[in-house]
């Protein structure tokens, strides 16, 4: 029995260590999901997009004749229901991020008890624009789907065993989500700006104009080409913002589409390292965005 004993017990050494070590690689593993997942959380908050979007009437009453007031005053109420339904969204998107970095280091998610309620008021209201009109509902009802399951997360009291299963379920709608976000960003925030850099550019041609007819060309002209110049760099900022925050949520979605197609190869180390790739890329684009911002 000794001898016998002898014998078996390098074995059981040896599968002892690989499974210590299976669970070590675990740990790191769902380290770099943590990092990935923290990391997309705070980049994907950028509120400034929305605050230039929904700024943009009012600046334009700066420059536009009275007679369009009113319009102008239409367009920023409109605005700013827009934002509230693009607000729900980012910060469903965000607080799904941060659920599933606290799951990947087997902490408690912190989830606002609301999240289900701003779903829902998703899918009830007109989510945002002209721009994504074949898009919105299915943007919405995605949120709203991600939201449900956030829900499910906070009342079940789901842990680190649980991020498997979260990642399969969200990620459909979070793709869908993500996409839908890119396409506001790209499309009516662009527009926006070209209208708004359009309004600029003629107010103060205008002024040189008139300055010209006057047989004033060192008066108002090249001051007013200043103001111009500056104005319009503005916009550029603001563009430059926008495609960085595009980029952010291309990221974001292809690093968590990475994570549900290895979801079940959490110890594989390319994972690992494409993952840190995905964070890296995420703080340069932030610090990016920083920039352009001063």
């Amino acid at each position: 029995m000794n001898n016998d004993m002898g014998t078996n017990w390098p074995r059981s050494l040896v599968r002892l260590l690989l499974l210590g070590n299976i669970l070590l690689a675990g740990c790191v593993n769902l380290q770099a999901v943590r990092e990935f997942a923290k990391t997309s959380a705070a980049t994907a908050e950028y509120r400034q997009i929305l605050a230039d979007y929904t700024g943009s009437p009012h600046r334009q009453q700066r420059y536009q004749p009275g007679r369009l007031s009113e319009q102008l005053s239409a367009l920023d109420k409109a605005r700013t229901e827009q934002k509230a339904g693009l607000e729900r969204a980012q910060t469903i998107l965000v607080q799904y991020l941060n659920a599933l970095g606290d799951l990947a280091s087997d902490a408690l998610p912190h989830i606002d008890k609301e999240v289900d309620q701003l779903g829902s008021a998703l899918e009830k209201a007109r989510f945002v624009g002209v721009g994504d009109a074949a898009i919105k509902k299915e943007t919405a009802t995605a949120t709203g789907t991600i939201a449900k399951i956030l829900t499910k997360v906070f009342l079940e009291h789901w842990r680190r065993p649980q991020v498997r299963r979260m990642i399969r379920e969200t990620d459909g709608s979070l793709q869908t989500v993500i996409a839908g976000l890119r396409e506001i960003v790209l499309q009516d925030c662009n527009a926006s700006l070209d209208v708004e850099a359009e309004v600029i550019r003629k107010y103060f041609e205008k002024s040189m104009a008139a300055a010209l007819s006057r047989n004033d060309p060192d008066g108002v002209p090249p001051l007013a080409r200043l103001l111009m110049l500056e104005r319009l760099e503005e916009i550029e900022a603001r563009r430059g913002r926008l495609s960085r925050y595009a980029e952010v949520l291309q990221t974001i979605g292809r690093g968590h589409a990475d994570l549900a197609r290895n979801v079940d190869r959490f110890h594989d180390m390319a994972l690992r390292e494409r993952l840190k790739q995905y964070a890296d890329e995420l703080q340069a684009l932030y610090r990016a965005i920083r920039e352009i911002s001063r």
